[in-house]
């Protein structure tokens, strides 16, 4: 076991977040999440991460705050995080007894550790307990809980307004690591090398067509799309309700000029899937002048961009074939490309294991592929494409009261498209079942909201007419 300088800080960090407000532990859970490559601490071959040991005081300071039947209202069997509960469940108990039940059933890409080289990690081996069940299960759970201590905060008056402020910080902070990645790259060293030092394969510093492929704070570009992605819908859907117009324009704008500077296929494709989202969005339902702001937004970008091919093509035609070739590199040739054929051999041996299985799984953590469904599909098999799927559709579905304050039910609606957004760039990319304790803060201020109005509010609005009659 070894206990890093991020651990330290974050140990002292979180003893004084039991002793101080409950919003102090929500900023600091959040902006943990930015560091998904700096270790704190480090047992056997599992590698923990600032935010998952901040997890324990996150946890215990809402244990402290609301006790422990309120933490399990959030798996109340009307609620999202029940089918989220029994994801957990059955992920755990596939990651234990499937791999040594079904063993030598199926062959598989395996998530493991122990493998003694990146040539064997890529070789088809027969099913077998993994070292990525005990990583992926253990990650399961935390996410759960996760979930369970932020739906316990929401449920406190200003909890959702609290964590609007910490996500801006937290989108600030990584524009700023995008911005600090471009500028050392420029000056020829590497500033965010101190906060990557966890054992993972760093793709940092490469370049294509002269333009440095953006990492921040992760150890590849994909790995920064796929987390700015969700903090620029979120501030982009809190700017079209008009909430805190000035700080969201600024933060989107930054982020979304971020991801179009990343040279990563997965934000061009997860910004080209979120926008068709986007169109059918109805922020009306939030705030009457959302819908005109949408529109207006929606006309705008359209216009500038036909206006920027446009003048690129007459004027600039050595720069409108450079970025044929760089569209093409990224994202039409990109399945012919090494990388490509080896991903889409992950996914199809991913149904292969599926229906190898009849439809169990292999259990969770048994294997890796290149999309967030099939990972489900194929480690999970039905009975957790069905919870998940459960969970994700009541998360993101589910009424919401008009009687909610307008700060509610507007985090929620951005929180709602956030979710949607990442899932998107998950299934693009995503090789494991994990997609990290910052997905599960915002999807659960994107469930936690539901038909019945708060009990506050009807409360208040009891008084007020009481008044009147009086």
């Amino acid at each position: 076991m070894g206990l890093s300088i991020f651990g330290i800080v974050v140990i002292v960090s979180g003893l004084v977040a039991l002793y101080v407000s409950h919003r102090g532990a929500i900023y600091l859970m959040v902006v943990y999440t930015l560091f998904g490559c700096a270790l704190a601490l480090a047992l056997g071959g599992i590698g923990v991460m600032p935010a998952q040991l901040f997890l324990a005081f996150f946890a215990l300071r809402a244990f402290n705050l609301v006790g422990g039947k309120k933490l399990a209202d959030a798996f109340s069997v009307d609620k999202p995080g029940f089918w989220l509960l029994c994801t957990c469940v059955w992920g755990v108990f596939g990651a234990i007894v499937l791999p040594r039940l079904l063993g030598g059933s199926t062959l598989v890409f395996a998530v493991d550790r122990d493998a003694t080289g990146a040539a064997e990690a890529l070789l088809l081996r027969p099913l077998g307990p993994v070292s990525g069940n005990l990583s992926q299960a253990l990650y399961c759970v935390a996410d759960t809980l996760v979930y369970c201590c932020m739906y316990a905060f929401l449920q406190y008056r200003g909890g959702y307004r609290t964590l609007a402020n910490a996500i801006f910080l937290l989108a600030g902070l990584d524009a700023l690591a995008g911005v600090i990645d471009i500028v050392s790259h420029a000056a020829g060293v590497d500033v965010l090398s101190v906060v990557k030092t966890a054992q993972f394969a760093y793709l940092t510093g490469v370049e294509m067509d002269g333009l440095v492929r953006i990492s921040g704070t992760f150890s590849e570009t994909s790995g920064f799309s796929g987390f700015t992605l969700p903090l620029f819908v979120f501030c982009l859907n809190l700017w079209l309700v008009g909430y805190r117009p000035k700080t969201t324009a600024m933060l989107s704008a930054a982020s979304g000029i971020l991801l179009l500077l990343s040279t990563s296929g997965s934000a061009y494709v997860g910004l080209g899937g979120y926008m068709f989202v986007l169109l059918f969005s109805r922020p009306g339902l939030v705030a009457r002048s959302a819908d005109v702001r949408k529109r207006r937004f929606c006309v705008i970008s359209a216009c500038i961009g036909v206006l920027a091919a446009l003048y690129i093509v007459v004027f600039m035609p050595t720069v409108s074939d450079a970025l044929v070739q760089f569209v093409d590199t990224t994202i039409l040739s990109k399945a012919d490309s090494d990388s490509g054929v080896e991903r889409m051999g992950w996914n199809a041996q991913g149904v292969t294991n599926f229906f190898d299985t009849y439809g169990i799984g292999v259990g969770l953590g048994s294997i890796r592929a290149s999309s967030f469904l099939v990972v489900v599909l194929a480690n999970l098999g039905v009975v957790g494409v069905v919870c998940y799927g459960l969970f994700v559709g009541k998360s993101l579905f589910s009424s919401v009261s008009a009687h909610y304050p307008f700060v509610e039910r507007a985090v929620c609606y951005a929180a709602r498209h956030s979710t949607i957004s990442a899932l998107i760039v998950a299934s693009a990319s995503g090789s494991v079942f994990e997609l990290g304790s910052c997905f599960y803060v915002v999807a659960a201020a994107a469930g936690a909201l539901t038909l019945r109005a708060p009990r506050r509010v009807l409360r208040a609005q009891g008084m007020n007419c009481q008044g009147v009659h009086e």
